[in-house]
């Protein structure tokens, strides 16, 4: 059988004869290629997927909805662009308020060389997110109705996307409580494996990057300058994700529960495996990007995706850093 060997990471760097290989297995290691879709790999018993990249091939929706500060009556959603994810080339398609002849995202911010503005439109709009659409098939799209707490997906000042390591992010700033959230009642705490992917710009204050409910699943929570948590209760009992805090780009996990006990949850920090605790089992209220209560984040986020399994940790772990290059 004839072996063929492509660019290095691409998705058709593989084939056995005529047919591609996307995924494969060597010794105690998977690959993948970096831009295969997770949801396709592992398609079953997602809660809620949220992403700047494409997450599912078959999905057809939008990755946001977005409002700008101009004519702030138009919202639009945003499409994936070419390489299945969120750009300033993305399409975009009107939703609500005063028409746009704009046809993707830079246009519509006005940013130079993406076509021309819509009239009354000034050069170089600010983006604000107005909801982060879900790629599970579940319909569970956070949102935020009020303008001053919606966070950013483009600025007026660097006429470019927000970004963390060099790729688009999602910026939620503190001071102004800026957040994303549905009120949500079908997600069980004791059975919730979640994969995180952002970065703080300060680590000042008591912050939250997502949340379950009120205060009960909570991921990744920093205490006021000294630590970082995840867990899943009302006492601060939890897991410690890091000891000390910083600004640097990370890859949270959290399952719950942890492989091999059904009575504890445990986490990991760019793929280092963390301590356990115990599991305690809370009603949960709703899904919050960007807090957990009034534990406002302050910085950006670029995925965030909940499982009701805790199966094929690993695998998950490799497909997200590989696109994301955290660590």
């Amino acid at each position: 059988m004839a072996i063929e060997i492509g660019t290095i990471n691409a998705d058709t760097s593989v084939k056995f004869n005529t047919t591609t290989i996307k995924s494969g297995y060597i010794g105690t290691n998977y690959f993948y290629g970096n831009h295969f879709p997770i949801l396709d790999l592992y398609p079953t018993n997602i809660h809620h997927a949220y992403s700047l990249r494409k997450l599912k091939t078959s999905y057809s929706g939008f990755g946001l909805r977005v409002r700008r500060t101009a004519v702030t009556s138009t919202e639009v959603n945003v499409g994936f662009d070419s390489n299945n994810q969120i750009s300033l080339t993305s399409p975009i398609t009107y939703a609500s308020g005063t028409a746009t002849t704009a046809i993707n995202l830079g246009q519509f911010a006005a940013i130079a060389g993406y076509g021309t503005a819509d009239v009354g439109v000034t050069a170089n709009q600010n983006i604000f997110v107005v909801t982060w659409y879900d790629q599970s098939g579940n319909g569970k799209n956070p949102t935020n109705a009020f303008a001053g707490q919606q966070p950013r997906l483009v600025s007026s000042t660097t006429a470019d996307l927000e970004r963390s390591g060099g790729k688009v992010a999602v910026r939620f700033t503190r001071a102004s409580n800026q957040n994303l959230t549905l009120a949500d009642t079908t997600s069980n705490t004791n059975n919730m494996s979640s994969y995180w992917v952002g970065q703080r710009v300060t680590t000042a204050g008591a912050q939250c990057g997502y949340g379950l409910g009120t205060n009960r699943f909570y991921f990744p929570y920093s205490a006021a300058g000294s630590a970082v948590y995840a867990g899943i209760s009302t006492n601060s009992t939890a897991i410690t994700l890091e000891n000390v805090l910083n600004t640097d780009r990370k890859f949270y996990e959290f399952l719950s529960p942890t492989v091999g006990s059904t009575t504890l949850v445990q986490g990991w920090t760019n793929g280092v495996a963390k301590n356990t605790a115990a599991i305690l089992t809370f009603t949960n209220i709703n899904i919050q990007l960007g807090t957990a209560a009034t534990l406002y984040f302050d910085g950006y986020i670029q995925e965030v995706i909940g499982y009701q399994s805790n199966l094929n940790r690993l695998e998950k772990e490799k497909n997200i850093n590989g696109y994301w290059t955290i660590y």
